[in-house]
């Protein structure tokens, strides 16, 4: 049982690895930039506020000379020259077009635009309508499922023998029992606790207080609080729901801080030789 539990740990260990590195290094603010659409510094800026409230934009680009200078808001345009409205590019306000998305997702809490730093040059902008994008539903759905993982494991590790059994009902056990025996008649290479949903693994571990402590959860109802909004976040991006409604910005980017806490603590996870 012990040397099937640890080939099975290599292959799940050496998948997660892969994942997590494509998640936290290789999808980046590239895959959902948009180009920046921009007026000219001297253009008459009555005008350009009707065109930006015909397009529904709050901001533009400022070009001279052929190069991106700077920006106007909408809001603060009248009388006179574009020149006389614009505002510069502070650091604060810039990311590099080689910044992975999650620490985009990070930015984001407290920002509702940057601006996209390309070779030198400023050529693309994220607002928050582009967190709706698929590479930002793919690494969100994808940093749950890695956490997904590393529970199934050690759980695995923690009750080989079973006796995880009773910190479920009854009802939940069925229905994975049922699955398993689905897929194990298409011969795949799956155990029960793999068959389980996301909110049965947390049940287990929020049940076992060794694995309570160990991932610092510092009482059931915090525990369940967390999974609850961990579990609605999956199940809203798997039916192609918007983002953003029911559930802020703040609050989804939140919840994948959490996802990536719990994945950091699990990575210390001392498995039984």
């Amino acid at each position: 049982m012990l040397k099937m539990f640890n080939e099975s740990y290599k292959k799940n260990n050496s998948s997660y690895l892969s994942l997590k590195t494509l998640y936290e290094e290789n999808i980046t603010v590239k895959s959902i930039a948009q180009e920046l659409e921009f007026c000219h510094k001297n253009d008459l800026a009555l005008g350009i506020q009707q065109e930006l409230e015909i397009k529904n934009f709050d901001i533009l680009a400022v070009e001279d000379q052929g190069e991106i200078i700077g920006y106007i808001e909408r809001q603060e345009l009248g009388e006179g020259k574009i020149a006389e409205y614009l505002k510069c590019f502070t650091p604060r306000e810039l990311v590099s077009d080689s910044t992975p998305l999650i620490q985009l997702l990070h930015i984001f809490k407290n920002k509702t635009r940057v601006f996209v730093l390309e070779n030198n040059s400023i050529k693309k902008l994220i607002t928050h309508a582009d967190l709706q994008k698929p590479p930002i539903r793919m690494l969100i759905f994808g940093y749950i499922t890695l956490l997904e993982m590393r529970m199934s494991d050690i759980i695995m590790d923690k009750f080989g023998d079973d006796s995880w059994y009773p910190m479920i009902s009854g009802d939940r056990l069925e229905k994975a029992t049922e699955l398993y025996r689905r897929r194990i008649d298409k011969n795949e290479d799956i155990n029960l606790i793999e068959c389980l949903q996301i909110s049965d693994k947390f049940d287990i571990i929020h049940k076992d207080q060794e694995l309570r402590f160990f991932f610092q959860i510092p009482s059931k109802s915090k525990g369940k609080k967390d999974a609850n909004a961990i579990r609605k976040l999956r199940d809203k991006i798997s039916h192609a729901n918007e983002l953003g409604l029911d559930m802020s910005w703040i609050e989804i980017i939140e919840v994948v801080e959490s996802c990536g806490q719990l994945l950091e603590i699990s990575e210390s996870y001392r498995y039984e030789k």
